[in-house]
């Protein structure tokens, strides 16, 4: 099992960003089970998440479990292709090669988003969400231009904050 927040990175995210922010979850670690949140999170769920979440599906082919994600971020809107790339209760890990990133909702451009979610027993009662999301940028001048409209930068991180509090509330209630 993998135990720490992977990152994601490889060879072709020499332009990225990353954050990682973590959520307090009254509930001992052995009540929760993240790959079944994931999987059957519903539309409605995930657009209870978010004012900026506006539509979500998801489905497997050959066993292998694929959501899509329309949301806005700052001044762009996402169109998310994840594919999950590990999954135990405990920890997943999405990513999305081909994220349609529709700069000040007009021009699109494609970079990486990874996904990643773990919870961790802090003690005995209680657990802590672990998010993290990121960019990966073909280039430097795609990076800069995103961080002034949002999505590398203090809307992204915002993001997160608010997304990953209400996924952590959702856990909490689900798993009660």
């Amino acid at each position: 099992m993998k135990t720490e927040i992977a990152h994601q990175k490889t060879v072709s995210t020499k332009h990225c960003v990353r954050y990682i922010n973590k959520f307090p979850i009254d509930l001992p670690l052995e009540k929760i089970d993240l790959y079944k949140w994931v999987t059957e999170m519903t539309d409605a769920d995930y657009r209870s998440y978010s004012k900026s979440h506006l539509a979500m599906g998801s489905f497997y082919r050959d066993n292998t479990f694929y959501t899509l994600n329309v949301e806005n971020i700052g001044n762009e809107q996402l169109v998310q292709h994840y594919e999950l790339k590990y999954h135990s209760p405990y920890h997943v890990q999405f990513y999305s090669p081909d994220t349609i990133a529709f700069i000040l909702r007009w021009f699109p451009a494609v970079v990486g988003v990874p996904w990643e979610l773990q919870v961790r027993a802090i003690s005995k009662d209680k657990s802590e969400l672990v998010c993290l999301i990121g960019a990966d940028f073909s280039s430097g001048f795609l990076k800069t231009a995103a961080w002034f409209n949002g999505l590398g930068g203090f809307f992204l991180n915002r993001h997160l904050r608010t997304e990953g509090k209400a996924f952590a509330k959702d856990i909490e209630r689900k798993f009660k």
